[in-house]
């Protein structure tokens, strides 16, 4: 036996002997246990992360888990939100840490080690999609509608919003709750967020429309400050100000807007459908037209995800209120239609998948795919 073998004990030999294993093999190190103070320390867990999240933990220095308490818990980056389920390991886990500067006994090779938990299981981190939906019930009840609003809170007091109180309770990325506010249309008063209401933004856009004519002013150079002083007869000028920027395209001096088209005219077909159950889709485009300045186009591909096209006819759905279980929502849907094209059914699944091959499973499992004048369709798998 060679010189660093010997630097293992007899006991220790002993058991490589008996385990079969060759000591020619191993390095002449070996470890020696003690079970720390505080074993088994419960506070302790492991989760395996990949390479990208190791890099943004590091650029962050921080670990953002979010979920309300009834919520499974959600790893949530920047731009990326993840489940954290626990599963069980193969192998018992020791974690230990070494006793102080001195454990390595370089003499005979042994390290010296505190045990500090036992672990049996580990947490995993499973991609999924962002829970945004709970941002629309927390603003339900108090949208806001400017001058005409009749807010009291102290003999009404009503819920204020933070981004703190959505980042704490929403399942989802920064990201994902920024572009989920702007497309809400959220405005920032006195600190809290407010949704506006649907008719004020019709109010709104009107005012903005007869300003336009009043004032001789360009839709496509509208000076923000000015407009939002004269829009104080109904919001406040800051709040203006939020609305100007929600519609239009800011100049680079950041002193006007354009105002955007598809935005303006995406809101007054939702107002002509919302509290209808259905119209003739001739007689919807003939008032939709009526309702946009004659240089606004329209066309019905605007309203991707808003409406359901079906035998000439057009409705409103609204998209916030689909559930969020994709069995029910595909219920839902084909209530609505028999069948789906491709490019029609997509904008209403979307949020549910994380990846196209998560999406093109979705509609296997769910549809089953036929062929109508030589164009494919999806309709249910079960009725």
């Amino acid at each position: 036996m060679n010189d660093e073998i010997k630097h293992f004990p007899e006991n220790v030999q002993k058991l490589l002997a008996d385990a079969r294993i060759p000591i020619e093999q191993l390095k002449p190190i070996y470890y020696e246990l003690t079970i720390g103070e505080q074993f088994p320390d419960d506070s302790i867990r492991l989760i395996e992360v990949n390479n990208s999240l190791i890099e943004e933990l590091e650029k962050s220095k921080k670990l953002v888990i979010r979920g309300a308490n009834n919520d499974f818990a959600a790893l949530c980056t920047s731009d990326q939100i993840f489940e954290i389920k626990s599963a069980e390991t193969s192998n018992t886990l020791l974690l230990a840490s070494p006793l102080d500067s001195s454990s390595v006994n370089k003499e005979n090779g042994c390290i010296a080690l505190t045990v500090n938990s036992i672990l049996h299981a580990k947490l995993e981190l499973t991609q999924c999609v962002p829970r945004l939906k709970r941002i629309c019930q927390l603003f339900e009840d108090n949208p806001y509608r400017g001058h005409f609003d009749g807010d009291n809170d102290i003999e009404n007091p009503k819920p204020k919003i933070t981004m703190e109180n959505i980042k704490s309770e929403v399942q989802a990325s920064d990201q994902a709750i920024d572009a989920y506010l702007k497309k809400l249309n959220v405005v920032t008063i006195d600190g809290h967020l407010r949704l506006l209401d649907f008719d004020f933004r019709t109010k709104l856009i009107e005012y903005i429309f007869s300003l336009l004519s009043i004032q001789d002013w360009s839709k496509d150079h509208i000076p923000i400050d000015k407009c939002a002083t004269e829009m104080k007869e109904i919001c406040p000028k800051y709040v203006a100000k939020q609305f100007l920027e929600q519609i239009g395209t800011m100049s680079n001096d950041g002193n006007s807007i354009s105002l955007n088209a598809n935005t303006i005219s995406t809101h007054y077909a939702l107002d002509l459908l919302r509290n209808l159950e259905k119209m003739k889709l001739s007689e919807f485009m003939t008032c939709w037209r009526e309702c946009v300045p004659s240089d606004f186009p329209i066309d019905v591909d605007q309203l991707k995800g808003f409406v359901i096209i079906s035998e000439g006819t057009i409705s409103y759905i609204d998209t916030d209120n689909l559930s969020e279980k994709p069995y029910e929502r595909m219920k839902t849907l084909f209530s609505r239609k028999n069948t789906w094209t491709l490019s029609e059914i997509e904008p209403f699944l979307s949020s549910l998948t994380t990846s196209n091959a998560e999406f093109n499973s979705l509609l296997a499992m769910h549809t089953r795919c036929i062929i109508k004048d030589g164009q494919k369709y999806y309709a249910p798998k079960y009725n």
